[in-house]
């Protein structure tokens, strides 16, 4: 179940009769999104390890807006990308939202990975109900682009609880 304050994306029944055209730049709009949180959240970071591994997460978000970008322009010859008005589950404004007064470095990467992991799921509830297999796969594709997010920064989470953990333990003493 998606918490009350991350469900704030269309209602995947409308999201069903979306042309594939729609899709891609309800997707292109994600990928710009999750970007723009990445550089954000980067910019809060000090460890330097872990501001590397949110800039190389900007930048898979930055190459999967390419990539998608050309799909675009392959699939529709000198059209612009139509991005549609309302915000779509995916981005990751709810979460950047909830980021704004969070300090604690584990609950930002924690936060990240709820909006990777709501992605994901986003895009593998679409693949059950887009109706070719054009959109199927693309949807597949994003969700598991999305899930490769998620697995980076989960990794990272674990790491710091580790940290911490030992952090916490070096300072206890008799």
């Amino acid at each position: 179940m998606v918490p009350p304050e991350l469900d704030e994306g269309l209602p995947l029944e409308r999201i069903k009769d979306f042309s594939l055209e729609e899709l891609l730049g309800m997707t292109i709009k994600a990928e710009i999104g999750a970007r723009k949180f990445y550089e954000s959240l980067a910019e809060r970071i000090e460890i330097q390890e872990l501001k590397n591994k949110i800039e190389w997460l900007a930048g898979e978000e930055k190459k999967h807006e390419e990539l998608l970008r050309k799909i675009y322009a392959n699939m529709f010859p000198g059209k612009e990308v139509v991005f549609p008005k309302e915000h779509i589950g995916p981005e990751l404004k709810p979460v950047a939202r909830e980021l704004h007064g969070v300090q604690d470095i584990i609950d930002l990467i924690r936060w990240a990975m709820k909006a990777e992991e709501i992605a994901a799921k986003f895009y593998a509830e679409l693949e059950d109900m887009v109706d070719t297999d054009e959109k199927k796969r693309l949807m597949r594709y994003l969700s598991d682009m999305e899930w490769g997010h998620y697995y980076n920064l989960k990794a990272e989470y674990e790491l710091l609880l580790d940290w911490a953990m030992y952090s916490q333990m070096m300072n206890v003493g008799p």
